[in-house]
């Protein structure tokens, strides 16, 4: 029996939970959701340590003037900022509908932030309360436990507020009948007055019609508006909430991620926007559309905001069709040049970014691709063109050719931001406006960097380059070492050009490019950054603290000199990585470090960086 009684009180307690979370009001065939898990960021940083922050300050002196006082803090707004909020968005004949759920501790904290005009136009139905925005075709909703704002986004409604309301060509012509003979009797022509009377009466008619339409077509928008909002609110769907959508759940999964963004099925969102985009114009884009499902159909994106106690990452998922899968892996399907390694110092730099492609599975994929995508476009002179031109393409390119000359890997490798003096060239004029040419010096903080990308044809290389230092006329010149020299009005430094290992090398520093000339460079290159570069199609990372340093401070006011101080002390590195395609999964993270003392977690770091930056 105790065990009966406990089955049934732990049942009430999970009912009880899922009927706060307002997930259940969102239909299943939501196009997108959005969610902030409201507890997980008061737990992170309190509504009092917000309220004590520069932001949440600012915020409650607004609250005060908007409301005459009436609301001095946060909880006074009615509004529960430990259960999560949502955003849905869903499609139909209308147009786009883009819902905003907001959980409710009670009405009257919620209601005591409109002023009196306001209230005056709620409307009571039962326990919901609502209002209407006429013109914004916006409707504003709410009971004691939530609040909808569902705003209509028309896409097709360029028929009711037509340009040619301004087209006197579509505005109704007098037409004066031709004035029959009778015997010799001929009728006066109305006077010039008397047309030009008509003339205005028959366009005022003519507006005052459309006029009346466009109120009658918002007034039923409203209506359909003001139904969806209630059949939210209810969350009554015969197809279920969007608990039964199995995509969506395995999409964001059991995580305890502060914010999820979900976009479901491409295919169908891109149909929605295709067919709203061309209303008026035919159905030729049906059969374009044809081609892109088979590239979107059952496409979907999550992405993942996750606040940690030394780190915020946020990551993305694309999981694609098998078709588009197929292309962009023989894209990706690069090998990393592990000689890029043997030409940069990871304690000398101040970031990089990689790119693992294939310029021989580019150039294979991309023509089948375009031509697979307007195989069914209904314009038979596109669908026959396109695939020709593409297999035209194809013939014309030697892609292993190609491959030989870029593979398609690179690396960029930035190593110093340094003020230079530069000369440049200005003019001075004299009593009589005589001018006279000048060179003068300034100070700029210019990068300096390695560019780095894998070649077999070292012997074309050198054969562009000779060609360069012939035609160039001294801008172009090749010392004993090997290296070759650009320099060039339209450059702020000079760029050392040269080849070595099947690497094309480009950088700013001729010390370095001498160094790995001679192959005396001294390298470091760590575990964590040639995982980084060699096991994603591409990455970028970022010291951000050493950037921060180098920022010049000589001529700055002290109270900005401190504000750099201080970001340059609380910044650490930023990542951002691509994954190569698996299980036709393509994955992006985001990662930016945060220092390990001074900040309860990361999300307190930038309530913190706000405080120290602001004003």
């Amino acid at each position: 029996m105790k065990k009966i009684l406990l089955f049934t009180y732990l049942f009430c307690i999970t009912l009880s939970i899922n009927a706060q979370d307002l997930v259940s009001k969102i239909p299943k065939d939501a196009k997108a959701v959005i969610s902030i898990k409201g507890k997980n960021i008061t737990e992170l940083v309190s509504i009092a340590e917000f309220e004590n922050s520069k932001v949440g300050k600012l915020l409650l002196e607004e609250l005060l003037r908007s409301t005459d006082g009436k609301v001095s803090n946060l909880n006074e707004l009615g509004i529960d900022l430990n259960r999560n909020f949502y955003y849905f968005m869903q499609s139909d004949s209308l147009g786009f509908k883009h819902n905003f759920l907001v959980p409710l501790k009670n009405k009257t904290g919620f209601e005591s932030l409109m002023p009196e005009r306001q209230k005056e136009k709620i409307i009571m139905d039962g326990d919901l309360s609502y209002f209407v925005d006429p013109y914004d075709s916006m409707v504003t909703m709410w009971d004691s436990n939530a609040l909808i704002v569902s705003i209509l986004q028309e896409t097709n409604s360029y028929d009711a507020y037509s340009y040619n309301d301004y087209n006197i060509e579509e505005a109704p012509a007098v037409v004066v009948e031709e004035i029959e003979e009778i015997e010799e009797t001929v009728e006066p022509e109305p006077a010039e007055e008397e047309v030009i009377e008509s003339t205005e009466q028959s366009y005022n008619d003519y507006y005052e019609k459309r006029r009346k339409e466009r109120e009658a077509k918002q007034l039923e928008a409203n209506k359909l508006l003001i139904a969806h909002a209630k059949t939210t609110m209810m969350g009554n769907y015969a197809s279920g909430s969007i608990l039964k959508n199995t995509v969506y759940l395995k999409a964001v999964g059991k995580s305890k991620d502060e914010a999820v963004a979900w976009i479901g099925d491409f295919s169908n969102l891109y149909s929605d926007i295709l067919r709203q985009a061309s209303y008026g114009l035919g159905t030729s884009y049906l059969g374009l559309y044809s081609g892109l499902e088979n590239f979107y159909g059952n496409m979907s994106i999550t992405s993942k905001l996750n606040f940690q106690e030394e780190q915020v990452s946020l990551k993305t998922s694309y999981v694609m069709s098998s078709e588009m899968s197929k292309y962009m892996e023989a894209m990706y399907d690069g090998k990393m040049n592990s000689d890029f390694f043997n030409y940069f110092n990871e304690d000398k730099m101040l970031g990089y970014f990689s790119v693992n492609a294939s310029t021989q599975g580019v150039l294979e994929a991309y023509p089948d691709m375009v031509a697979s995508m307007f195989k069914n476009y209904e314009d038979d002179e596109v669908a026959a063109f396109v695939p020709i031109g593409m297999r035209v393409l194809s013939l014309l390119l030697d892609e292993e050719g190609a491959a030989r000359i870029l593979r398609g890997d690179m690396l960029f490798v930035l190593t110093e931001m340094k003020e230079r003096e530069l000369s440049y060239t200005t003019y001075e004029y004299d009593e009589n406006y005589e001018r006279t040419e000048v060179t003068k010096t300034k100070k700029e903080t210019l990068p300096g960097f390695l560019m780095m990308v894998t070649s077999s044809e070292e012997d074309m290389f050198r054969k562009l380059m000779d060609i360069a230092v012939k035609e160039s006329r001294g801008e172009v010149t090749l010392n004993a070492n090997g290296i070759y020299q650009l320099n060039t009005n339209e450059l702020p430094f000079s760029l050392n050009v040269m080849f070595k290992d099947n690497t094309i090398l480009l950088g700013t520093s001729s010390e370095d490019m001498l160094a790995i000339s001679r192959g005396k460079f001294n390298s470091k290159v760590g575990g964590m950054h040639k995982k980084l570069i060699k096991k994603n199609s591409s990455a970028i990372y970022v010291n951000g603290q050493e950037i921060a340093a180098t920022f010049p401070r000589e001529i700055m006011p002290n109270d900005i000199k401190k504000r750099i101080d201080f970001v340059a002390e609380n910044t650490r590195d930023v990542v951002f990585k691509t994954s190569k395609i698996k299980n036709n999964t393509l994955e992006g993270e985001m990662i930016l470090n945060t220092p390990e003392k001074g900040h309860n977690n990361s999300l307190a770091y930038f309530l913190n960086m706000i405080n120290a930056l602001i004003d």
